[in-house]
């Protein structure tokens, strides 16, 4: 009874967080209640405010569901063990935009996160540590494989690499076909190539 009661928590939840997702994509954060959500995804209007209490709560399990999708996305895709081929692999499996609701969600709650008194920068400042970390951890270990010339300030770097996908991803949010992501990601990868490089 126990299992099943959490499968069914589980599978409530992860309807909840889709729906979340695809409201914010489709209206906006301000446009969006927790009312809206729940009943989005088939239940009352009710269960959202239950499950997550408030509309930080909210929004901090869908970037916590977002972020999960995203290490799943390149857990699936074959990616190399470490270092420089890892950080190219990265390159390409987020300019890729296979979830294009999730990549619009989370420029929307970026963009509401910038403003100085929005209830939400902090919930996006543990997304952003872990993404900046992660690209950091295949920097040191392409220094220690010998791939990424020793001298590179690893957490500019990994800044830089981020704030080149999160911009480049946003301009194809907003500009569809005139931005091309293929190329983008190209050209990013020989510029990471180029500037990482052993002397």
């Amino acid at each position: 009874m126990a299992r099943t009661q959490a499968a069914r928590r589980e599978a409530a939840e992860q309807r909840l967080l889709d729906a979340a997702i695809r409201l914010i994509s489709e209206r906006g954060i301000k446009g969006t209640t927790l009312g809206d959500v729940g009943e989005a995804a088939g239940y009352s209007s009710g269960l959202t405010a239950h499950h997550y209490k408030t509309k930080s709560g909210l929004l901090t399990a869908v970037t916590a569901e977002i972020h999960r999708r995203f290490r799943q996305a390149l857990a699936s895709a074959d990616m190399p063990e470490a270092g420089l081929p890892r950080l190219l692999a990265t390159v390409d499996v987020y300019l890729a935009v296979k979830d294009v609701s999730s990549a619009r969600a989370l420029a929307l709650i970026q963009k509401e996160a910038l403003t100085q008194q929005s209830e939400y920068r902090g919930i996006l400042r543990k997304f952003n540590r872990a993404s900046v970390d992660g690209i950091v951890a295949q920097i040191q270990a392409g220094i220690e494989r010998g791939e990424i010339r020793r001298d590179v300030n690893a957490l500019a770097e990994a800044s830089l690499m981020l704030a080149a996908m999160r911009g480049s991803r946003a301009q194809w949010l907003q500009l569809g076909d005139k931005v091309d992501l293929a190329k983008v990601a190209k050209e990013l990868k020989d510029h990471l190539k180029r500037s990482l490089a052993p002397s």
